[in-house]
């Protein structure tokens, strides 16, 4: 089976979804050593990794153009029909048309239609009627969570078996880290508090940071000693939250590093005492399981893929209730005992997600796409929706 794969996204400077495509692809690069399966990036623009490639995964070199969403349209069907790909993966909510190759498409979330005030007004007008008529008219398309599988099939109503759930999973490199030397330097290297809860995402509104600097202001009332550390790029909209630090007097006590290599993101998570990720609504929420593999003590949000993939490993509180997030950071700070109960769980249920896991199954709906399987893929434990009440999956080795 020959593989085309998106690499769009592997850009420097990347974030959520380019972490996404990297992670996904080395680990496809894996099975399809031993498969037999050809595996073919390709792309827009010269693509970037933090790791090379193995010789057995080829990058399509062709003519380049500056613009992806205009790439795919013109240019990406001529690629997939001139290396004659049996199945392409596009992994970023859209897919061009006019091709004869088996499309599936990853569709991380449904945010620009429920939460569109948190989007710029371009990439409302241009990506989410694509979006749209990805979902329609992919062979297989893949979501990151139940709870963004469901969110996709109420709002386009396309039928349920043609959308399947593939975890994420955090990278190789998350995980607790004891080398003092390394420690020191990071912390030095972004002039890190001694004492700090973490933050790691974009900047932008549909993270709740204005929210999230009320809660660390009332929390300082409260006798908190710990700063609050912000880790990503800066989006959109970004420059209200500065004044309102200010109003809030917060502008020693809260640090922005901007964004941060991922080879140093695990080693700042075991720096901070605790993690929090407020989001009003995402797809999975790759920070929290990052945070949780480092053994970091997580707080997040009770709502969309949140509560589903921290299970009962986190606390948990309402996106919206300022006073519940100040009550969440004062016990976190202040409670020893409950954040070595929480770094425990956390160990526990990151170990459940696997990117090697993940690649199994997408090599498996890619086959399925392509006429080479027949059936449903098999899903892995943690691909299937718990009952009600159950949170818990069973656990899988991380990869």
């Amino acid at each position: 089976m020959r593989i085309a794969f998106d690499g769009t996204t592997l850009t420097p400077g990347r974030t959520g979804v380019g972490y996404y495509t990297e992670h996904l692809l080395q680990h496809l690069a894996r099975e399809v050593e031993s498969s037999g399966d050809e595996l073919i990036v390709i792309s827009n623009q010269a693509i970037d990794t933090a790791q090379p490639l193995p010789r057995h995964v080829r990058v399509y070199e062709h003519r380049r153009f500056p613009l992806r969403i205009v790439w795919m349209q013109l240019l990406a069907a001529r690629v997939l029909e001139d290396i004659k790909a049996d199945v392409a993966h596009f992994t970023n909510g859209m897919l061009p048309l006019g091709t004869g190759a088996a499309r599936v498409v990853t569709i991380h979330d449904m945010s620009l239609t429920l939460f569109p005030r948190c989007h710029p007004l371009r990439r409302l007008v241009i990506n989410r009627p694509l979006l749209g008529v990805a979902a329609r008219v992919a062979d297989e398309v893949v979501t990151v969570s139940h709870s963004a599988r469901r969110d996709l099939l109420r709002l386009h109503g396309i039928p349920a078996d043609r959308v399947s759930v593939a975890y994420e999973a955090a990278g190789p490199g998350f995980g607790p880290i004891t080398d003092h030397a390394r420690l020191a330097r990071i912390r030095a290297r972004y002039a890190l508090p001694e004492r700090f809860l973490l933050y790691v995402g974009a900047i932008e509104p549909r993270k709740n940071l204005p929210r999230l600097m009320e809660a660390f202001a009332a929390a300082k009332q409260a006798g908190v000693a710990h700063d609050l550390v912000c880790v990503g790029p800066y989006g959109w909209s970004s420059r209200d939250l500065y004044e309102h630090i200010d109003r809030l007097d917060l502008r020693r006590t809260v640090h922005f590093t901007g964004y941060v290599p991922l080879g140093d993101l695990p080693t700042i998570y075991n720096l901070a005492d605790f993690f929090v990720f407020p989001s009003l609504y995402e797809g999975f929420g790759l920070p929290v399981v990052e945070a949780m593999a480092c053994g970091t003590p997580v707080i997040t949000a009770s709502s969309s893929s949140l509560e589903e993939i921290a299970a009962d490993a986190a606390e948990m509180v309402d996106p919206h209730e300022i006073a519940q997030l100040t009550d969440a950071i004062v016990r976190l700070a202040t409670s020893r005992e409950r954040r070595e109960e929480l770094s425990t769980r956390g160990l526990m249920r990151a170990a459940e997600f696997s990117w090697t896991r993940t690649a199994r199954e997408m090599l498996a709906l890619y086959a399925r796409a392509a006429g080479f399987a027949t059936g449903p893929a098999t899903p892995s434990p943690a691909a299937v929706e718990p009952a009600v009440g159950v949170k818990r999956v069973s656990r899988g080795v991380a990869s």
